[in-house]
């Protein structure tokens, strides 16, 4: 029979794989997450820039890491969802790049992709800005033509098309533009080798249990989008054990390194992205929390149960409440506030939230009675 574990540890453990221990560089933290979500929506400030102050991270530092041009830290890839990797990563992405490969060749964008490794061996770094306009290419997904969303240049889907494969990457950005190169330029030669598709899965799965400290087959394969059953035999294979976690059904795995993990320092209250891979999955926050909040910023506004951006507020371990946050006129705008009093006092929310406007150098103004 699997040991058990209870609730509360297994939540104790959740937190010091994520929170805890602090760690004082960004090159550190980006190495330990194994990905950073990227998310364009900045109604506080973008989804990576919140993952790191949520982690006491200096996020001007960061941005100096993500423009060095000569040593990179990260790149673009996908990982759980658009993301920035550590460049050591690289290897143990080789899988997903062959997969790509395989399942999407278009030999109608032969000349367009011809045309961009061409402009990149001349220039050696282009943005879309590089491309010549031309004919727009229909969306294979929909149909659509005549929809900004759904058309690109043949240039700018053929430049996706090599990131995608791996001949191109991606390690820092002008603005909102990605600055593509060859990837044989881009990425440091330590780390310009392919794992095969075993080594690529054991990463992955490790990194993603390290992570989360313990956590089901789902919640492992959903840190970087893996097949269940890739994870099941990596972690039978890694002999991993398993624990009976308190309210859940069926077995979880717990990392091994967390019999040697102390989480010490008093409590602190911190607001987290809902991109924040603390609660990516939504059944694991609903398991470990009693919470299975939903991003509402897609949602018409009228059929909104929240707010348009929800940031879950953890006080230590526990997570008592929510804030629906939003820049505007130079204040952060408190629209909306759930909070359980009996998990945490309100001077937690409070203290959440005035960190949170400290992250984007504004006062707060609550449009909502706590």
């Amino acid at each position: 029979m699997p040991e058990s574990l209870r609730l509360a540890d297994a939540r104790r453990i959740a937190i010091a794989a994520q929170l805890r221990p602090k760690a004082a560089r960004y090159k550190t933290v980006l190495e330990r997450l194994g990905c950073i979500q990227l998310d364009t929506i900045s109604a506080v400030r973008r989804a990576h820039e919140l993952t790191l102050l949520a982690r006491d991270l200096d996020v001007d530092e960061a941005v100096r890491s993500l423009d060095r041009r000569r040593s990179p830290v990260a790149f673009e890839y996908w990982a759980h969802a658009m993301s920035l990797l550590p460049v050591s990563a690289w290897p143990y992405l080789a899988r997903r790049r062959r997969n790509w490969r395989d399942r999407y060749q278009d030999d109608s964008l032969a000349v367009a992709e011809a045309e961009v490794l061409k402009l990149l061996a001349d220039r050696g770094a282009i943005t879309v800005s590089d491309f010549p306009s031309g004919a727009m290419h229909r969306d294979k997904s929909t149909g659509n033509i005549g929809d900004s969303w759904n058309f690109r240049t043949d240039h700018k889907h053929a430049v996706e098309r090599l990131l995608w494969f791996g001949e191109v990457a991606c390690t820092h950005r002008i603005g909102f533009k990605r600055v593509y190169q060859l990837a044989e330029r881009a990425i440091p030669a330590e780390h310009l080798w392919d794992a095969d598709d075993d080594e690529c899965l054991r990463h992955m799965v490790t990194t993603a249990l390290r992570n989360l400290g313990v956590g089901t087959s789902r919640d492992i394969a959903d840190y970087f989008r893996l097949k269940i059953a890739d994870t099941e035999r990596v972690l039978r294979e890694l002999e991993i054990e398993q624990v009976a976690v308190e309210g859940w059904k069926g077995r979880a795995w717990i990392d091994p390194q967390v019999r040697r993990t102390r989480v010490t320092g008093a409590e602190r209250a911190v607001a987290v992205s809902m991109f924040d891979q603390l609660v990516w999955l939504r059944e694991r926050m609903e398991r470990l929390w009693g919470h299975g909040w939903k991003i509402e910023i897609y949602v018409p506004e009228p059929q909104r149960t929240f707010g348009y951006y929800c940031l879950p507020i953890f006080v230590g371990d526990d997570l008592p409440g929510r804030v629906a946050l939003r820049r505007s006129n130079g204040d952060l705008v408190v629209e909306a506030v759930q909070w359980d009093e009996a998990r945490a006092d309100r001077e937690h929310l409070h203290a959440a939230v005035d960190r949170a406007a400290s992250w984007v150098g504004a006062e707060v103004r609550w449009k909502v009675d706590v």
